[in-house]
């Protein structure tokens, strides 16, 4: 799939941000579904969203320039051209998480609470921009052999021009991102099950544990799959994304953790 789907008016229109639109949409449908079966109104999301857009795209570029910090280090003014592309998913989601607390706060909601009923949609998403990434080819994983056996080989074909530098005579990689996709996939199904249960017999009780639950997976996700990036190949190490997703995993899952423990307690106490 090439970078430009079409034109519009002489104007080009990128693949990439086609792929962003459809991922928002869907997001979008998921979570009044969810809103839906909780009775809760969908109109915060709509506040949500219209706060989350620029927060996402600025903490999303500011993602991307963290992890490509080189190609700007000869024009540090480059970092503020936002409209020039460079846009990192997860720093974009962070963007969102922000909104989803501001709004919260500002209207007076429980922001545990919403985190909750929207976890499932913005996993929901993540999964589906990892698959776009996969069709787009614009993540490659650890290069494999040309002859590799016909045993129905889960890899990537890389064609010629999507191929990274160095890497122009290997055709088939590891496919990380549709590992991440299907993962994330699971994750989000599950807590979709997961909220159903909760909207029927009220467990969990605490809030935020379906947040925190969910979203410790997907870091843990991210942590393991870095050991099939590419540019993780020639050294046997933690990569500077591992290190991030692994200890933000433990901290989230210590957390889930620390308000299970609460829950309980307070149980007991009242016994």
């Amino acid at each position: 799939m090439g970078y430009i789907a079409t034109e519009v008016c002489g104007l080009p229109v990128y693949t990439y941000g086609l792929l962003l639109l459809g991922v928002l949409l869907v997001g979008m449908v998921a979570a009044w579904v969810n809103l839906r079966l909780h009775h809760q109104a969908f109109a915060p999301v709509v506040d949500m969203l219209l706060w989350g857009l620029p927060l996402a795209a600025i903490f999303g570029h500011a993602g991307y320039v963290l992890s490509h910090f080189d190609e700007y280090a000869g024009n540090l003014l480059g970092v503020l051209c936002i409209w020039q592309g460079g846009l990192s998913f997860y720093g974009a989601i962070f963007g969102g998480l922000l909104a989803v607390f501001g709004v919260c706060r500002v209207q007076g909601r429980h922001t545990w609470r919403w985190l909750d009923l929207l976890v499932p949609a913005f996993v929901l998403m993540l999964a589906l921009y990892e698959f776009g990434i996969f069709d787009l080819q614009l993540t490659m994983g650890m290069p494999l052999p040309r002859d590799l056996p016909n045993d129905h080989t889960l890899v990537e074909y890389a064609e010629f021009a999507y191929r990274p530098d160095g890497f122009q005579d290997t055709e088939y990689f590891q496919p990380i991102a549709l590992y991440q996709s299907g993962l994330q996939l699971v994750v989000a199904v599950l807590l979709t099950v997961l909220t159903a249960v909760q909207a029927l017999w009220h467990r969990p009780r605490q809030s935020g544990c379906l947040f925190l639950f969910g979203a410790s997976l997907i870091a843990f996700i991210r942590f393991g799959c870095g050991f099939f990036y590419l540019s993780n190949a020639p050294v046997p190490a933690f990569t500077l994304g591992q290190v991030l997703s692994g200890g933000l995993g433990l901290v989230l899952l210590g957390w889930l953790l620390v308000r299970c423990r609460s829950v309980s307690c307070a149980q007991e106490w009242r016994v």
